[in-house]
């Protein structure tokens, strides 16, 4: 069974037995045009869908991190910010579970509730187009990317956390293409 020219939306169910659950772990799943049937989170629900999918398909290429809705937060990373006294009482999605893409090519964070430094994010390897937008309290430095030996295209905006020195990114001279900062004040 062939999978690779199918969607994870068309894959995940046609995983009716262990032949074909096999053949899907073992798929590549290539990325598609921005918010056509990419995989993304932007709710709970989605949330738990990736989740299946980082040990069903755990070669997806394309990956959007985005919000999970009112009353929810991912896992906190190493030295976070207290940004909301009420998030204590959210419920807590572990984030981690993006590091079973070992495969990812293009990996994109929209207003996703991360708040401190998560090394987990910034190593793969294959990775060529890393989008960070919105991310308040997320911590990063320039030096991270060197997680990205492949890294083509890197999109920052309105990241407050966001540090470091233009010069770290000379270790990726020979394949960084684009790089846009926008509103990243600490750069």
């Amino acid at each position: 069974v062939i999978f690779s020219f199918r969607q994870p939306k068309d894959i995940m169910p046609a995983r009716v037995c262990t032949t074909w659950r096999d053949a899907a772990k073992k798929t590549l799943v290539p990325p598609v045009p921005p918010f056509d049937d990419s995989v993304q989170i932007y709710d709970v629900r989605s949330y738990n869908a990736v989740r299946v999918m980082s040990t069903a398909l755990p070669n997806l290429e394309q990956l959007m991190i985005s919000t999970l809705g009112s009353g929810h937060v991912y896992s906190d990373g190493d030295d976070p910010e207290e940004w909301d006294i009420d998030h204590i009482n959210y419920i807590v999605h572990d984030i981690n579970i993006i590091s079973r893409f070992r495969k990812l090519r293009i990996l994109e964070f929209c207003q996703a509730p991360l708040t401190g430094r998560y090394p987990v994010l910034f190593n793969f390897p294959l990775l060529q187009e890393l989008s960070i937008r919105y991310c308040r309290y997320l911590k990063f430095d320039l030096d991270m990317l060197r997680g990205f030996p492949l890294l083509e295209d890197l999109y920052c905006s309105d990241n407050e956390q966001f540090t470091g020195n233009i010069s770290s990114l000379s270790p990726l001279k020979s394949t960084l293409e684009n790089v846009r900062i926008n509103k990243c004040r600490n750069i």
